[in-house]
Parts: C-alpha cells; sequence; structure tokens
C-alpha cells in the first residue's frame, strides 16, 4: 500500500456549478460540516499534503490550502488533475471531485493498496464506467494528460482510460462500500441529503 509520504490529495475545486447557481460546492454545509472539511478529514491521514485545485488564484476556497489554479480555463476537471500533477512532489496524485461529501477511507486504501510501478492511474469501473474523479494518478501521467488538455479534448474519463490503470472492479468496492457512497456528488439540490 502507498505509504502518505507517496501521495498528494487534491480537492478539484474549480467547477462552477450552474446547477447549484453558482454555489462553491466544497464549502456547502452537510450535517454540520462543509464538504471541504469532510474530505480534509478522510484524505489528510493518506496524504502528505491536501492541496485544493481551483479555477482562479484567490480563490477563498481553503486559504489555508496549498491552492494550484487550473491549467486551462473552463476546461473542467481535467484542467485541475493537470495543473495538480505539475504542481507536487510525491509521486502520486489522489483526486477528488470537491463535490463528493461521503468519501469513504476503505475504497480510497483500496486504490492505494493496488497501485504498482506499471500503472498511470488507479481507478474504479462501476456498471461499466470508470470513475476518474476519486482516483490515483502517477505524476508520469502529466505528459499524456497535458497533451489531450492542449488538443481540447477535455473528457477525463477517455484520458484515464488511455492510460495504463489498475482498475477496481465494483464487486471490490462494493466489499467495502456497499451503497458506493463514496463517489455520490452533488451536482443539484436535490442531491443534497435531507
Amino acid at each position: 500500500m502507498l505509504a502518505p509520504a507517496d501521495v498528494t490529495a487534491c480537492i478539484l475545486a474549480g467547477g462552477r456549478a450552474r446547477r447549484m447557481a453558482g454555489a462553491t460546492k466544497p464549502l456547502l454545509v452537510i450535517d454540520g460540516a462543509t464538504i471541504l472539511d469532510r474530505q480534509r478529514a478522510v484524505l489528510a491521514p493518506r496524504a502528505r499534503e491536501v492541496i485544493v485545485a481551483v479555477a482562479r488564484a484567490g480563490s477563498g476556497v481553503a486559504p489555508d490550502l496549498r491552492e494550484v489554479v487550473d491549467a486551462v480555463a473552463d476546461a473542467g476537471p481535467l484542467a485541475g488533475i493537470v495543473a495538480a500533477l505539475a504542481a507536487i512532489d510525491t509521486p502520486w496524485l489522489l483526486a477528488v471531485a470537491g463535490d463528493m461529501p461521503t468519501l469513504a477511507p476503505a475504497v480510497l486504501d483500496l486504490a492505494r493498496a493496488a497501485a504498482r510501478d506499471d500503472v498511470d492511474a488507479v481507478a474504479a469501473r462501476l456498471g461499466g464506467w470508470p470513475e476518474p474523479l476519486c482516483a490515483l494518478w502517477h505524476r508520469r501521467a502529466l505528459a499524456p494528460l497535458a497533451a489531450r488538455l492542449a488538443a481540447g479534448d477535455y473528457k477525463v474519463a477517455a484520458a484515464l482510460t488511455a492510460l495504463p490503470v489498475a482498475w477496481l472492479d465494483e464487486a471490490t468496492v462494493r466489499a467495502v462500500d456497499p451503497t458506493l457512497a463514496c463517489f455520490a456528488n452533488v451536482n443539484r439540490p436535490a442531491d443534497l441529503p435531507r
């Protein structure tokens, strides 16, 4: 299993949240804590550092965290992943969407255990689809991801599937997270827990 010293965690917080009236999703409060604080509590023990990828410098999302600015404006999560990979000094980046309030420690530990020298990413494949916004990325993935970004191909799932990946199958993930709550995100007000 990857040691925390080998991992930098990044919360991807550069989205415009159009379906949430422009709300800063990591700062939404769920059960008395912001999504950001909930994520930090899970990520901090598993990484040397937690950073935040934002659309613009000085975003104010997390003033006490190191901030990296999306590599290309309005290019989606891939821009944040590329910016984070360019900024880290650890071999691995654990990138998570800033709107996932229920990160499961056991799922993140599965990913850390599956990391190998012969892959550039570790991610779950659920229902046949890759889950790129809660995934580990090796620093050597920076060049191919940056090339896709420069070419205007912003689809992070397509970028993931073009790399050598250690896939976590759905049965393995469900063994530690039966409802797949780790991958739930808040895209619209109806997604907020009541």
